[in-house]
């Protein structure tokens, strides 16, 4: 059976003993909340938007909301209550501008030494990785806000396990970033020559949506960190994670 990114999240709580956990998800995406195992996260949330008029198909309580696309508020007041989370799945609208916002906000609202998720991740097919909603298998430019964010120089590791069309795993670096100045001169120097470097190839790009997913599927492997199941789950258990 393959792994969703619900099996996922619960063995990181059996690994590293987490237990607390938040979903940034609208009702079109998640899908996969009854999923997550209670008993190891008894601390189980999720942040809702664009819930207006949508049934949620799984009954289950949507514990921060808003009806809209903006979630400035909701997020404001859970960053006022000091709320942290060991894990946070961001599953959210495949669009650019809300994929971008909600990992920021997961950023803000994630626990020192806690993990976060972000879905979709490794588009396969162009005709669903589109900047705009379309009806059907509809992952949109996630990838894209993902790595524009981890490729940005910030203070964070990460890595793009290869399960359940792609879920990036992300962790703040709290102290000096020196894991992260190491990646970057990996990545910096991985097309020499002529051909120019990786990073700034990736950010050429721009807008280009197309130009985005043809480099993506060009450099999957160096862009996304990508690893096997197998392989991140030997790292995690080691203690060795391969983040980068």
């Amino acid at each position: 059976m393959e792994w969703t990114k619900a099996d996922l999240i619960n063995e990181l709580a059996a690994i590293h003993g987490y237990r607390s956990y938040l979903e940034i998800c609208t009702p079109t995406t998640g899908h996969l909340y009854s999923a997550i195992d209670r008993a190891r996260y008894p601390i189980c949330h999720r942040l809702m938007y664009r819930c207006a008029m949508a049934r949620i198909r799984d009954d289950l309580p949507i514990d921060f909301r808003s009806d809209g696309m903006d979630t400035t508020r909701v997020v404001k007041d859970m960053r006022a209550r000091k709320l942290r989370y060991d894990v946070i799945l961001v599953d959210p609208f495949h669009e650019y501008d809300s994929s971008i916002r909600d990992l920021h906000d997961a950023c803000a609202l994630v626990s020192p030494g806690g993990t976060i998720i972000v879905h979709d991740c490794f588009p396969r097919e162009q005709a669903f990785a589109t900047p705009q909603h379309k009806e059907g298998s509809w992952c949109g430019v996630t990838y894209k806000a993902y790595l524009d964010v981890v490729l940005s120089g910030a203070n964070l590791n990460y890595c793009t396990v290869d399960v359940d069309f792609g879920c990036g795993i992300v962790r703040p670096l709290h102290g000096p970033p020196a894991l992260r100045r190491m990646a970057q001169k990996f990545l910096l120097s991985a097309l020499p020559g002529k051909s120019g470097n990786l990073v700034r190839q990736w950010k050429r790009t721009g807008n280009d949506y197309d130009a985005a997913f043809h480099m993506l599927q060009g450099f999957s492997k160096q862009l996304l960190n990508l690893v096997t199941l197998d392989e991140f789950l030997a790292g995690e258990r080691a203690g060795s994670p391969v983040l980068r």
